[in-house]
């Protein structure tokens, strides 16, 4: 007896795994990876998983769970913890686009910790021994990174669980609760007297005026340090009244921004114009970058902090703070002049929680107020531009 087209079961290749394909009774469409690689012999097995399913559809025996399907081998990969963790980073690599960056400071050391100390295939791990190695990365590194390692592995492991290489249990599911980090306060923001100076300074200096269109950027806007460096004249507005700020650069990686959400920013008057002002010299065209480094490439964060940034606040005389003040200072200085909170989370792209959380001190006379909470009573400051309070220092 032929199969009809709608219950065929489909034996594909998923980026070298081997991956079923088929319409369920009733007409939805659903797949079941099976954990194994596409060659020959895995492919064999697969066909007569095929057939079961085939068959149990035509009788009337469907497992809709799917349970019935799996190879028993699924949860026994055989890899150890940190063969499935490269695995996973490979996957996260290709599918998800993490930087070359974040590879290199946070899934490779990890890698290199899993190798030491947790010696056992990956299916193995139970609750005692995940809790062993979290005990032994907060001794050896500081809280903050080892929840974030602990919420790696948590990730890795359900991840593992969904392509069936290991079994339903993931013993790294809420551990990292236990860790206890101490909040970091933001840094010292920027007075006005300060801003001046340094402008002023990137103006005149002879080696960094190249940076003082990108850095009056960062001052006026508020945004992170790629997000402003990764800019494409196609993502302003043709009036320059907005910017699209969807894409973040770092160390030349194009990647999404750090909360992987896009946003549209409005520009104070004295950025617009800085910004026509710019076009007008440059004539460039839509895939030129906004502020590009003298020889044409993105900035390097690394390279504009060790040597333009440094050196221009070493001439002014001002306390050392990182690039990255500049958006804290533009935050800090439009709350503490009555910015709404919600306005101003959505204009930086923060979580709004974080920011009410970090910036409590600033913006006191907020949290007095109950509206605050809800949607719709929010009392909105219709002359808010990002930062309002420091358009005059971009005159």
């Amino acid at each position: 007896m032929r199969v009809k087209s709608q219950e065929k079961v489909q034996v594909t290749n998923d980026r070298g795994m081997i991956r079923l394909r088929w319409t369920q009774p009733g007409g939805k469409r659903t797949s079941l990876s099976l954990g194994l690689e596409y060659n020959r012999a895995n492919i064999a097995y697969a066909r007569g998983v095929a057939r079961q399913i085939e068959d149990d559809i035509r009788c009337s025996q469907y497992d809709v769970t799917k349970n019935k399907y799996r190879p028993k081998a699924v949860g026994n990969s055989g890899l150890s913890c940190s063969e499935l963790f490269d695995k996973y980073t490979t996957y996260k690599q290709r599918d998800k686009g993490i930087s070359p960056r974040s590879v290199e400071t946070r899934y490779v050391p990890l890698s290199r910790a899993l190798k030491k100390w947790l010696i056992v295939p990956a299916h193995e791990v139970k609750r005692h021994q995940a809790r062993n190695f979290m005990s032994i990365q907060t001794e050896r590194v500081t809280p903050g990174t080892a929840k974030a390692r602990i919420g790696l592995l948590q990730s890795c492991w359900a991840w593992a669980i969904q392509e069936q290489l290991i079994a339903n249990e993931n013993p790294w599911i809420g551990l990292g609760e236990a860790i206890k980090t101490q909040p970091t306060p933001p840094g010292k923001p920027f007075n006005q007297a300060e801003i001046k100076q340094i402008l002023a300074g990137f103006r005149s200096n002879p080696y960094y005026s190249h940076y003082s269109d990108f850095v009056t950027f960062l001052f006026g806007v508020g945004c992170r340090f790629g997000e402003a460096a990764g800019l494409q004249w196609k993502h302003f507005a043709d009036d320059f009244q907005t910017v699209w700020i969807g894409v973040s650069i770092s160390r030349g990686h194009r990647k999404s921004t750090k909360t992987g959400k896009a946003r549209t920013v409005m520009l104070s008057p004295n950025i617009q114009s800085m910004l026509k002002e710019r076009y007008e010299r440059l004539t460039p065209k839509p895939e030129d970058l906004v502020f590009p480094s003298p020889t044409g490439l993105p900035i390097c964060d690394r390279n504009f902090r060790r040597r333009a940034w440094k050196t221009i606040l070493q001439e002014c005389g001002i306390e050392y703070r990182k690039p990255y003040s500049t958006r804290h200072t533009a935050i800090s200085h439009a709350l503490a002049n009555g910015a709404n909170p919600i306005m101003v989370a959505e204009q930086s792209g923060h979580d709004k929680r974080v920011l009410l959380d970090t910036y409590a001190h600033v913006i006191q006379p907020w949290l007095t107020d109950k509206t605050l909470i809800g949607p719709i009573n929010i009392g909105l400051h219709r002359e808010f531009e990002l930062p309002s309070s420091l358009l005059c220092l971009f005159a």
